[in-house]
């Protein structure tokens, strides 16, 4: 159900939280638009407004077509709201198949529109510090979009170059030197992380959980038996090839863009990747991304004094927002996206494909999950009478379930709300597996969202 923001602007749905705050989507009832509105308590938080402000103003300095755009922000004495581009395709993580990974034209798509990206924030000084697939968004065209800027800096400025010192990031995407106690190059260890993110795009898993020599997966990387293993056995010789080039664990021998734009992997065609038989194999590695970061800010000047370190366990993080007049919002900024049914709650839904319709009313669909994940070990509480939280015994997912009314029948939805992409998309796999026998008309939702790549 639709709640008034402002007047002219209804909040329609939440599309993600964290421990600071949530990104709600903001519906126009003149035009139509919207837009996605990131809150940050700014109570509980203590460096809240400072890291905000950073944020917002890295983000209103970009201007890039795989990046999130970032239109503006308001804020009272406890609340900051910033306003970004809403990406309806959600996050590239709901792409991945576990232990599988996606089509190697897709995860070449990607590639291309996130490099494309990260070299746009490089040539404008800006090192992102938390690149993963969490924080990359999709567009009505299934076109990649960076997001969330929460950890971003400035390494070059004013033409003066700088070395980064902090330890902040996502366990298993960070490059080994970021663990060091010395200052390193920001370039390369971004670059890393793309390449992380490239073998989970291309085998669904992540090949280890820290870039540490206590890590038994990235010590064998650094030997000649690696090839045998999972995941780099799933990586045909191109993609291994690339990949080996990016996962170097010197930054200064680790290939720059313009190298991996010329790799044949990268350059390869479509066509090539059709005549391809792709082989998965099956690892129940445990998977870890140990934090979520807290995004979109304002304008003021920036230095390389601005430059915050917080420690993983304490960000969290959100993806889009942006700036109106009186919502901080100008009709001719959202005049995009329409939505041609405002009242029809499935069409306001951001596309996700962990959800799914069961053949019963809402309070036996509610009684029905929660007997499941009792069952299954789970712990959850509810917050809201359709807001379920799912903490795994472990603790290192957090997820949320909100179960919604569908006429005679129950959509239910899954979002992340900290731990790792790939171990939600596990996790939601056997819930849905587990109420197989209430599930109707799946088939029909996630075609919705399975839409073509271009």
């Amino acid at each position: 159900m639709n709640t008034p923001f402002v007047d002219g602007w209804n909040i329609v749905q939440t599309l993600g939280d964290g421990s600071f705050g949530e990104v709600k989507l903001l519906l126009n009832q003149n035009n139509h638009g919207y837009v996605a509105m990131k809150t940050i308590d700014l109570q509980n938080y203590s460096d809240a407004l400072a890291t905000v402000q950073k944020e917002a103003a890295i983000h209103s300095r970009l201007s890039h077509s795989s990046i999130i755009k970032y239109y503006g922000q308001r804020h009272t004495k406890d609340t900051y709201y910033i306003f970004l581009e809403y990406a309806s395709g959600g996050e590239l993580f709901d792409r991945i198949e576990p232990d599988v990974g996606m089509p190697v034209s897709d995860a070449r798509k990607f590639f291309k529109e996130l490099i494309s990206g990260v070299e746009y924030l490089h040539n404008n000084g800006v090192a992102h510090r938390d690149l993963k697939p969490e924080n990359l968004l999709l567009d009505e065209n299934g076109n990649l979009k960076i997001s969330d800027f929460g950890l971003a800096t400035l390494f070059l400025c004013g033409g003066k170059r700088r070395k980064l010192d902090k330890y902040c990031g996502t366990r298993p995407y960070l490059a080994p030197e970021v663990r060091s106690l010395l200052p390193y190059q920001a370039e390369p260890s971004d670059i890393w992380s793309c390449g992380i993110i490239l073998v989970s795009m291309l085998t669904g898993e992540l090949p280890w959980d820290t870039p540490s020599d206590n890590d038994d997966d990235y010590k064998l990387w650094k030997t000649t038996d690696y090839a045998n293993h999972s995941p780099w056995n799933k990586l045909d010789t191109l993609a291994l090839s690339l990949v080996r080039k990016i996962l170097t664990p010197s930054p200064s021998k680790r290939y720059d863009i313009p190298k991996i734009r010329s790799h044949r992997w990268f350059k390869n065609s479509e066509t090539h990747d059709n005549k391809k038989v792709r082989i998965s194999v099956r690892s129940d590695r445990d998977l870890d991304d140990g934090r979520q970061c807290c995004s979109q800010p304002t304008s003021a000047a920036i230095s390389f004094d601005t430059s915050l370190s917080h420690s993983e366990s304490e960000i969290h993080s959100f993806s889009q927002p942006t700036q109106v007049d009186d919502l901080l919002l100008s009709s001719q900024l959202l005049t995009s996206q329409p939505i041609s049914t405002p009242n029809n709650s499935l069409q306001n839904l951001v596309k996700r494909m962990t959800r799914f319709l069961v053949d019963l009313p809402h309070d036996a669909a509610l009684t029905n999950l929660a007997l499941c994940l009792g069952e299954m070990g789970y712990i959850w509480k509810v917050n809201k009478p359709s807001l379920i939280t799912i903490t795994t015994t472990d603790e290192r997912l957090v997820f949320k379930s909100n179960v919604i009314p569908m006429n005679d029948k129950t959509l239910i939805d899954f979002r992340l709300s900290r731990g790792c992409g790939l171990e939600f998309k596990r996790n939601f796999v056997s819930i849905k597996n587990a109420m197989s026998s209430t599930i109707e008309g799946i088939g029909c939702i996630v075609s919705t969202y399975k839409t073509d790549l271009k």
